[in-house]
């Protein structure tokens, strides 16, 4: 049973405790989230696989529609501050609360405007169902805003057992009352709940443990610098969240809008599995990464060391996976989804190459936050949104695949100039950050094509899990073996080995 903590517990604030033990907390906080992972996999792949065949490319097109506004209400609810909480060092009881009541009223504003747009939206994509899905999702972002001091102060004392928990049982839920709505026959309204449901089973769970609780309402102008300072950071932050994500979502937008649901619940459903592999493991590692490497700002070279596992844990779980699904996308898309889908596969295809490359680029968000350079991660939005608006548009003239194509080609211009930016004022140099890719890279690339040749030259089985069992099985044997003959590469593994021999010695010893 988790162990809750007292109101104004000074361990929601002391952060030496923290780093005493910092680089036992990190890989024990990696660890469990890892671990999760195959079970959030599992819920995630067996729920899409059922809905797939329950609801049609039109129902996934209408939430699809609803999403780009959702990213951008996102974007601004809680004005970054939910991030600046875990990464400031200094922070008390009363600093707190008075962060808490002052998103809580942007909040509303927020929370407010949406409801207003929803007419608005359902009028632009002559959609009028999409109304009343935007009422009912924006009862889950009321949720969500509600309770994001609590789950921050949760990440800031890396209380990621806690978290992950909670996580599985909202998904769970979630997966079950989706599934369940879907049977009954109420077509898009299964995948509303699928995203409510657990929005506000978190919202709760977080209040339940997380013993915090805000005190009266502190008015801005009595805040004191530290606060001052937090809502400049988050200010920051929303505003790269908002301007970027704007670009982001135009190929969505353009999609519903000029060739309507069926056609972006197809470019959807490619998109959310091109991003799958990324998904699973960066959101969760950012959380312990934030939360490590910000503790340990102070020490640029204790930073360059976490900054560098942290991304060669990321790049060398994410990357082999994206390039076994290109490989595999026709047997992958048809079992998953079946063969109604099976036209969103070259859209797939484009759009993996896309996350394989753009990855470099999202990592940066890590540098930024946990070292404070929000206003610098705003500058390089300003530059990144036009550059993909203008991508996006000039591919959306050929249809969804001419968007696919326009986004991936966007991404790729911008990606390495990006990393640059975000590394010229960081503890991290050039050369660190290279070394975390190159080897997953160069090995996911090429165990992707000696794959794609023994497809040529092998007979694949007749049945199709087994097609991709023997795929899985393939690659991974290729992908360890060059892994390993690349230099540094044995090194590398034997180093990660270490460190989890160690930690779990030193579980022992406190056991």
């Amino acid at each position: 049973m988790v162990r809750k903590l007292p109101i104004d517990n000074f361990q929601y604030w002391e952060s030496d405790v923290l780093r005493s033990d910092l680089k036992q907390r990190s890989l024990h906080s990696g660890l469990i989230t890892f671990g999760a992972q195959p079970v959030k996999v599992l819920i995630g792949v067996s729920t899409t696989a059922i809905l797939a065949r329950l609801l049609t490319p039109a129902d996934f097109g209408l939430v699809a529609m609803l999403l780009p506004l959702l990213a951008i209400v996102d974007s601004v609810s809680n004005l970054g501050l939910e991030t600046a909480t875990v990464q400031r060092e200094g922070m008390d009881h009363q600093q707190a609360s008075a962060v808490f009541w002052i998103s809580l009223k942007i909040n509303v504003l927020i929370i407010a405007a949406m409801v207003l747009v929803a007419p608005l939206l359902a009028r632009f994509y002559e959609e009028q169902s999409l109304t009343a899905m935007a009422i009912v999702m924006a009862i889950g972002v009321a949720s969500v805003c509600l309770s994001f001091q609590h789950k921050s102060l949760l990440k800031r004392q890396m209380q990621f057992g806690v978290l992950t928990s909670i996580e599985v049982v909202s998904l769970v839920v979630g997966a079950g009352a989706a599934i369940a709505v879907a049977w009954m026959g109420w077509g898009y309204w299964a995948l509303v709940l699928q995203l409510v449901v657990p929005q506000i089973v978190q919202g709760v769970a977080y209040w339940l443990f997380c013993g915090w609780r805000p005190t009266k309402y502190v008015k801005p102008s009595q805040a004191d610098t530290n606060v001052r300072a937090m809502l400049s950071y988050g200010l920051n932050l929303s505003g790269f969240r908002l301007i970027t994500r704007i670009g982001m979502k135009l190929d969505q937008v353009l999609i519903g809008y000029l060739s309507g649901a069926s056609a972006l619940g197809l470019y959807s459903m490619a998109y959310q599995w091109a991003y799958f592999p990324f998904n699973q493991i960066y959101p969760a590692l950012f959380d312990v990464a934030v939360s490590s490497l910000s503790r340990a700002a102070s020490d640029p070279q204790q930073y360059r060391n976490y900054c560098r596992q942290s991304l060669t844990l990321m790049f060398g779980f994410c990357m082999p996976a994206m390039a076994l699904l290109f490989v595999s996308a026709r047997d992958f898309m048809l079992l998953l989804l079946g063969s109604q889908w099976l036209v969103a596969v070259p859209i797939f295809q484009v759009l993996s190459v896309a996350v394989f490359i753009g990855s470099l680029y999202r990592v940066t968000k890590w540098i930024y936050v946990s070292v404070g350079h929000t206003q610098r991660q705003l500058q390089w939005g300003l530059i990144h949104t036009p550059v993909m608006i203008t991508a996006v548009a000039i591919g959306s003239h050929w249809g969804a695949l001419g968007v696919a194509i326009g986004y991936a080609t966007g991404i790729s211009l911008l990606t390495y100039p990006s990393v640059a930016f975000c590394l010229q004022l960081s503890p991290l140099t050039m050369g660190d950050f290279m070394s975390t890719f190159l080897r997953p890279a160069t090995a996911s690339i090429a165990s992707g094509f000696l794959l794609f040749l023994s497809r040529l030259m092998l007979t694949a089985p007749g049945v199709l899990i087994l097609s991709l069992i023997l795929n899985l099985v393939i690659f991974g044997v290729l992908y360890i073996g060059i892994y390993v003959l690349l230099p540094g590469g044995l090194n590398e593994i034997k180093s990660l080995y270490l460190e989890l021999k160690n930690l779990l010695a030193a579980r022992k010893k406190k056991q």
